[in-house]
């Protein structure tokens, strides 16, 4: 009889080893809350961007163009906030914060990436899981409203 659950009892510690390692290895971005992006200590310059965590999926996301346009054209910065579960963080061109910006979340749990690209009064989503209205209310707000930046 006991024989006859350990099979089940070594697959339900695999599951559950497997969940809490998948959720822990995002947990290193939470740091990130409070600090620009991109941050230059002397010579060096670190990109919240080129975190491999945060730039795979982003490069299989994106079009190079957009990839370019978050990470590298859109200088202007906020700094990155943790809302619930969530890394946000926002950027725009310099002297056209009101009509090109973008905006980038990452869910800590599952992985999850949300950008928002607005261009000429156009506005584009992107999900790497889902859709963008999957967020919480407090992180949609906090990524389409530029007024506060």
């Amino acid at each position: 009889m006991k024989r006859k659950r350990l099979p089940a009892l070594v697959l339900l510690l695999f599951c559950f080893s497997s969940a809490v390692a998948a959720q822990g290895r995002l947990d290193h971005l939470r740091k990130w809350d409070g600090r620009y992006p991109t941050y230059r200590r002397g010579r060096v310059t670190t990109s919240f961007f080129r975190v491999p965590e945060v730039q795979r999926p982003l490069v299989k996301l994106l079009s190079f163009r957009d990839f370019s346009l978050l990470t590298r054209e859109y200088k202007v910065e906020t700094p990155i906030k943790l809302i619930g579960d969530y890394l946000a963080v926002k950027v725009c061109k310099p002297h056209a914060c009101n009509t090109d910006n973008a905006a980038f979340a990452i869910n800590l749990s599952s992985g999850t990436i949300y950008v928002m690209m607005f261009e000429s009064e156009k506005t584009r989503w992107f999900s790497s899981r889902g859709k963008y209205t999957d967020l919480p209310r407090s992180v949609l707000d906090y990524l389409t409203d530029f007024s506060a930046t």
